[in-house]
């Protein structure tokens, strides 16, 4: 009984490490849709298998007065994510606020918000899908960076941007 219940816990033990998936490739790079000028990616995967994203686009919420028809930009971020397989990492996406590059450093201007997921899948290391599913918690104060973002969700072909 004690050799039992000594594999079942070896075992337990191991099903973490082996379930995790190790990435096939390094995929760090700006990641957009050609046929979609104005959007992008930008994918950073780190030593440890982690990735970092930046989806910069367009901000519904937030027409430009100094160009009709336009929109100030929005950046939604995934820091993290789990590899589901050497081909696909998923990880929760957020808004920010803060302070300006340009001015001094004020940490109450901080502010970050869980607004759903992104799912990136690479068939090669040159193209790939991006899913995104925006989906904003209610009930958020004015003050929150994903004040009033519209829940939006879809999948976007990319491929790597060529230099």
């Amino acid at each position: 009984m004690i050799r039992t219940m000594m594999a079942m816990l070896l075992a337990a033990a191991a099903i973490p490490a082996f379930a995790q998936s190790v990435p096939a490739a390094n995929y760090s790079d700006i990641w957009y849709n050609p046929s979609e000028s104005g959007w992008g990616v930008t994918f950073t995967q780190h030593t440890d298998n982690q990735a970092f994203a930046v989806w910069y686009t367009y901000d519904p919420r937030e027409p430009d007065p100094s160009a009709p028809g336009n929109f100030k930009p929005l950046w939604i971020v995934m820091s993290g994510g789990s590899w589901t397989s050497p081909t696909s990492l998923t990880g929760d996406a957020y808004v920010t606020k803060g302070t300006p590059f340009a001015a001094s450093w004020n940490p109450n201007a901080l502010g970050v918000t869980r607004v759903g997921t992104f799912t990136f899948s690479f068939s090669s290391t040159t193209v790939g899908t991006f899913t995104y599913n925006i989906s904003p918690p209610s009930g958020l104060a004015s003050t929150d960076p994903a004040f009033n973002l519209p829940a939006f969700s879809g999948t976007k072909n990319i491929q790597r941007q060529s230099f």
